[in-house]
């Protein structure tokens, strides 16, 4: 039975972490295993939960447009078997706290409530649209999102929330269940959710299974305290004015600063988590928005056109939460019972260039540069020239048979996957970053992240179908630098691929396997890994 992992993202930074971590699961990270991902967000129209859910909608299907044949496998790419939900708080009708609170009939009815919140609240705060997020407003935020949890987990009707908890609840009836928090600490979505999260998923639990449940109890915890890492163009008066309240980047650094501080300080929240991952930049050079902003001439708060740029450290985030699937339960028993919690570090080496290990500790560096590598070229034999999977499945190539069943729709979504990994190509062959590509770029590019620069280069087409990357995947230096593989005097890298392909077809890889598209999906997994020479 595959193993069971429950990852939720909060707020903008959560959105993107988990995007970073589909790709993860793309990459065959999370083998054998069932991820249950809710993505919990206050602006369900944002631009990141957007792409997030284009992302997470091309990765189910990629595995099969059957639910019931979605599986989890290992060693193959797609390994992971992801099990979507999401929740947002409903704002559209009552979208201020004054408004949730009912604070007109309160004031009449119980004065000294309405008297408390104007205590702790000022003005604008009750009066600015929740519907944006809590815009660094944690001491509004921690109650509002509690308060949205347990209320949606009393509703007759059904809904993700419930069914992501239920989940929750079914595995902790057998053992214990680990639950990662992927966030930021200097917002307002996640700064204000990652201190209350589980008691409302422990509240939630209860009302659902009458009491039963006790997750607090048959959990494990584990978050990133993700501090500031980027920056936006600061509001006019006159948005300010309109807007009520705006997070301005210029007092993330010391958001970030008080909140290290809570966690710290705070009993409650270090006897409920046992593992903090804390992460950041030593700048805020980054800016994610900046093409959005420019044409808008605003800035941002929320909505559709909120589509932050991808990170390295949200990766960073994402491989926290594979550290925490694979840390030992024991450990976290022992923390649980002691009332421990964890701080776990990561620095980047001196030399300013991101390595591997840099990502998921020298155990598995190896793993993570063979499965990044051979997912990006994946990718590359399965562009819109060569698209390597639609030949197998069309039979235009007529050594490669046996591929006719699949679904050519679960074709397109493979195909639609990696344009939101790698490139797309959009109009006049010209190249659009997708994940990778952006990483790269905040990373500082050049040769200072994983793999070759000359994968980042080209700006067409053209030009990436001239690239060697049988010779070019990885840098010149550490690991991956041995692992190319070469064409002879009149090959081709597509050919070389083709005919190493078709040995494993006759050997029969992947046939324990019975999905088709899947099949195909192990069987150059073993092909890719074979020709760089990782096995």
């Amino acid at each position: 039975m595959a193993k069971q992992f429950f990852v939720l993202g909060i707020g903008g930074t959560g959105m993107r972490c988990i995007e970073s971590l589909i790709h993860l699961c793309a990459m065959g990270m999370f083998d054998d295993t069932d991820i249950h991902l809710l993505a919990l967000d206050t602006d369900k129209n944002n631009g990141n939960f957007g792409r997030l859910k284009e992302l997470k909608e091309t990765y189910i299907n990629t595995k099969g447009l059957k639910a019931e044949s979605r599986v989890a496998h290992k060693d193959t790419f797609f390994s992971a078997n992801i099990k979507y939900y999401e929740f947002s708080p409903n704002y559209e009708v009552k979208s201020t706290f004054k408004e949730v609170f009912d604070y007109g009939d309160t004031q009449y009815n119980q004065r000294e409530q309405t008297d408390l919140a104007d205590l702790v609240l000022d003005q604008n705060v009750e009066e600015f649209n929740l519907q944006h997020g809590y815009r660094a407003q944690t001491h509004l935020g921690s109650m509002m999102m509690y308060q949205s949890i347990v209320e949606a987990s009393k509703s007759s009707l059904p809904s993700s929330l419930k069914d992501f908890i239920s989940a929750l609840i079914t595995e902790t009836t057998s053992g214990k269940a680990k639950v990662f928090i992927l966030g930021s600490v200097f917002g307002g979505t996640g700064a204000s959710s990652i201190p209350i999260i589980p008691q409302a998923l422990s509240r939630a639990a209860q009302i659902i299974s009458n009491g039963s449940a006790d997750i607090l109890k048959s959990a494990y915890f584990g978050s990133t305290l993700l501090t500031a890492y980027f920056n936006f163009t600061l509001p006019d008066a006159g948005q300010l004015s309109q807007q009520k309240v705006i997070a301005t980047s210029d007092k993330f650094a010391l958001n970030s600063q008080v909140a290290m501080m809570f966690y710290d300080d705070d009993a409650t929240v270090r006897s409920i988590y046992q593992r903090f991952y804390m992460m950041g930049t030593n700048g805020l050079n980054w800016t994610p928005m900046q093409q959005e902003a420019k044409a808008t001439g605003k800035t941002l708060t929320g909505g559709a056109d909120q589509k932050n740029d991808s990170h390295y450290i949200e990766l960073l985030a994402a491989c926290a939460a594979l550290d925490f699937f694979n840390f030992s339960s024991s450990k976290l028993q022992e923390n649980k019972e002691n009332f421990k919690t964890e701080y776990v570090y990561r620095a980047i080496g001196d030399n300013d260039k991101f390595d591997f290990q840099d990502f998921v500790g020298k155990d598995r560096q190896t793993e993570f540069a063979k499965k990044l590598g051979c997912l990006v070229a994946f990718a590359l034999f399965n562009n819109a020239g060569d698209d390597f999977v639609e030949m197998a499945r069309s039979g235009s190539d007529k050594e490669i048979v046996g591929f006719e069943e699949i679904d050519p729709s679960q074709v397109k979504y493979l195909r639609e996957y990696f344009e939101l990994f790698f490139v797309r190509v959009i109009q006049n062959d010209y190249l659009q970053e997708g994940w990778l590509r952006q990483l790269h770029r905040s990373a500082g590019g050049g040769d200072k992240f994983l793999l070759n620069p000359k994968l980042f280069s080209p700006q067409s087409m053209k030009e990436l179908k001239k690239l060697d990357w049988n010779k070019n995947l990885y840098r010149n230096e550490g690991i991956g630098k041995d692992n190319n593989y070469s064409t002879g005097l009149f090959g081709s890298k597509f050919n070389e691929f083709k005919s190493a392909f078709l040995k494993e077809l006759h050997n029969e890889s992947g046939k324990a396997i019975t999905n088709r598209g899947e099949q195909i999906y192990k069987l150059i997994y073993d092909t890719l890994t074979n020709l760089y020479k990782f096995n």
